[in-house]
């Protein structure tokens, strides 16, 4: 393949590629019908198009970003194995939107696990969308730097945003109280050391308590500027370590319940030494996903296809995953536990 196609497909975020692979093509085009393609794209465009028009004074109509809001709960409803594989972990100019889009994918997934109705999706899926909306009222330094970066008086500003969601959200009369008071106390901690009003426990919107808990999981994940991406299973167990003081210990095992750790098309390597890539995870078998092996224990390319299902195939299990970063370590989590967990 010439080199300037291997450029654009890196620029366009892709990490590897199966040629020839009628069964990874497959996947592929799977992935592309739904998981990346055009309702990421639509989710994202009306992500940016609302704040857009928040951030300009303009009236806003919610219709299409509730439309798609339904949406994304009818699939994630049909489809809840491929929940996680949902989420678009590659850091875009847009940020904001696509964060925004990610949490509301990891809230939906949440709130389907503890059973609510289409009213109360519909409710969190919005207040997911729109949870950091007052962000958009930031001066130009604190808009651009992170937490970790600002003074001291850049931190009150910054901490101030929920003030700001709730006086732009309260202008559009199509917005319901609970949505209101989800995106208020998105930063409120279990524990009452968050803010902006201190609240604790069940006093806090329970819409709320999932968004936390989302918005700090797609964080970890996606990583930051100053910050490497936290591995699945070290985000996980960051969450597992806060519930019960920072976040309802009930809802970050529903989240928990629902994580996939070996993502569909993420490369991992067997003890036998082969290597191969992600076919299928059943999320109540979540380390013993469906493999296809790619290469051989000499790394030798194979010339057949081989699937191998480790639940069962029980002397055959992941050593090795192609998402953590050599240089990540538990030091690197507890960072990420301070850091996004009490900003």
């Amino acid at each position: 393949m010439k080199e300037r196609y291997i450029e654009y497909l890196r620029n366009k975020g892709f990490t590897s590629l199966f040629v020839g692979e009628p069964q990874i093509q497959e996947i592929i085009a799977l992935e592309e019908d739904f998981y990346g393609s055009k309702y990421k794209k639509e989710a994202i465009g009306a992500a940016r198009d609302a704040i857009h028009h928040f951030s300009v004074g303009k009236g806003v109509n919610l219709n299409k970003v509730k439309s798609l809001v339904s949406e994304w709960i009818n699939q994630l409803g049909e489809k809840p194995e491929n929940m996680m594989n949902l989420l678009d972990i590659r850091r875009k100019k847009g940020y904001m939107f696509s964060h925004a889009v990610n949490t509301c994918i990891l809230s939906i997934m949440t709130g389907i696990a503890m059973g609510y109705d289409a009213k109360q999706l519909d409710e969190l899926g919005l207040a997911a969308i729109l949870h950091d909306v007052g962000k958009i009222k930031f001066s130009k330094n604190v808009a651009r730097q992170f937490p970790g970066y600002l003074t001291r008086r850049e931190k009150e500003e910054y901490k101030r945003h929920p003030f700001y969601s709730l006086e732009i959200l309260r202008r559009n009369n199509t917005v319901s109280v609970n949505v209101l008071n989800a995106c208020f106390q998105h930063h409120e901690r279990w524990n009452g050391s968050g803010y902006p009003m201190g609240l604790k426990g069940d006093s806090i919107s329970e819409y709320a308590q999932i968004i936390s808990i989302a918005d700090v999981y797609e964080r970890l994940i996606v990583g930051m500027p100053h910050r490497l991406p936290t591995p699945v299973y070290y985000a996980a167990a960051i969450l597992s370590k806060a519930a019960g003081e920072y976040f309802n210990p009930v809802i970050v095992d529903k989240f928990n319940q629902n994580v996939a750790i070996y993502p569909i098309g993420k490369t991992v390597r067997l003890n036998n030494q082969q290597s191969g890539v992600i076919l299928g995870v059943d999320l109540k078998n979540k380390t013993t996903p469906v493999v296809r092996i790619t290469s051989s224990q000499d790394e030798q390319d194979i010339d057949r296809i081989v699937e191998l299902d480790l639940i069962k195939t029980p002397e055959l299990f992941i050593v090795d995953f192609e998402e953590i970063p050599p240089s990540y370590s538990q030091v690197h989590a507890d960072q990420a536990y301070i850091s996004h967990i009490k900003e």
